[in-house]
C-alpha cells in the first residue's frame, strides 16, 4: 500500500510541475524549430514560397538594409483562394508582387515560378546558383520553418560550395514564442513538427 501511495504521489507532482512550467515547456517547442543566422552581404536573397506577405515583408527590411540586391522568389504551388475571383496565379507571384508594392524594382526580381517543398526549393536553387556563379544566398522562410530549411539546404549547396545564411520571418497572424495562445500558432507548430519528422523518415534529416 505504501508503495502504491508513492507512485500515485510521485505522478501528482509530476503532472504539478509539468503544469506549473508548462510556458518554458510549450515554447521549447517553438525555439526547437527557430535556427537563424547572423546577417551578412550575399549575392542574393532567396525567398520560399507560401507566406509571401511576412517572408516578403522580411526579405524587403533585409535589401533595404544593403544585405542583397536580387530577390529570388520561389513556389510553384498555386493560390486556391483566389480562384473565387478568377485569377489564376502562384505563391511566387504572390511574393513578387509584395516586393513590388514596397518599391522593389521588377530588375531586382526572379521569379523562378517553381518548388511545391522544401525539397524541390533546395534542388532548384542549387540548379539556379550554379547557372549564375552564386556563392552566397541568404533564404528567407517563417521562423517557425528555419531549423528545416537548415537541414536540407546547407548539405546540399555546400557541396557547391555555397553559403547559406538562413533568417526567419514573423508571423503576423501570432507570437512564435506563444503560439499555443492562437489556434494559428497551434497549427503551424504542430505541422512543422509534422513535416521534420516526414523529411526525417523519407530523407534522412
Amino acid at each position: 500500500m505504501r508503495r502504491v501511495l508513492i507512485i500515485i504521489f510521485s505522478l501528482v507532482l509530476l503532472l504539478a510541475l509539468l503544469y506549473a512550467f508548462r510556458e518554458p515547456e510549450l515554447r521549447w517547442f517553438a525555439t526547437e524549430l527557430i535556427v537563424e543566422d547572423p546577417l551578412q552581404k550575399a549575392d542574393a536573397l532567396v525567398i520560399l514560397s507560401g507566406g509571401g506577405f511576412d517572408r516578403g515583408n522580411e526579405a524587403v527590411k533585409i535589401m533595404q538594409s544593403g544585405y542583397a540586391s536580387k530577390a529570388i522568389c520561389t513556389g510553384g504551388n498555386p493560390v486556391i483562394e483566389l480562384k473565387v475571383f478568377n485569377i489564376d496565379t502562384l505563391e511566387s507571384d504572390m511574393t513578387a508582387a509584395n516586393l513590388r508594392r514596397q518599391g522593389i524594382p521588377d530588375s531586382n526580381i526572379v521569379e523562378l515560378r517553381n518548388g511545391t517543398s522544401t525539397k524541390e526549393e533546395s534542388l532548384l536553387i542549387a540548379d539556379y546558383c550554379h547557372q549564375h556563379a552564386i556563392k552566397k544566398i541568404i533564404i528567407v522562410s517563417s521562423k517557425l520553418h528555419t531549423r528545416r530549411v537548415n537541414e536540407v539546404f546547407k548539405p546540399k549547396l555546400k557541396k557547391q560550395g555555397i553559403e547559406v545564411i538562413v533568417r526567419g520571418a514573423h508571423n503576423s497572424q501570432f507570437d512564435e514564442l506563444q503560439w499555443w495562445r492562437d489556434e494559428n500558432g497551434l497549427i503551424a507548430v504542430n505541422n512543422e513538427w509534422l513535416k521534420r519528422f516526414y523529411y526525417w523518415w523519407k530523407y534522412g534529416f
